[in-house]
């Protein structure tokens, strides 16, 4: 009797979700997490759509004024 290998799943080389992302050379690690309103959320969601720029992005440069 002979045995089937099955070539499915397991960990292939490359593969799943790349570690961090990246400004230039530089890994963006850090992370802060705010509490706020649904409206304020949303609000904030409908500026950075504005800007053309990632919730995260307008954040970091509404304050540090980037």
């Amino acid at each position: 009797m002979t045995e089937e290998v099955e070539n499915r799943g397991g960990k292939r080389p490359g593969a799943g979700r790349k570690k961090g992302s990246f400004i230039g050379d530089a890994p963006k690690t850090g992370r802060i997490v705010i509490a706020c309103t649904k409206d304020e959320e949303t609000l904030i969601k409908e500026k950075a759509k504005s800007a053309g720029v990632s919730v995260s992005r307008f954040i970091v440069d509404s304050i540090l004024g980037s």
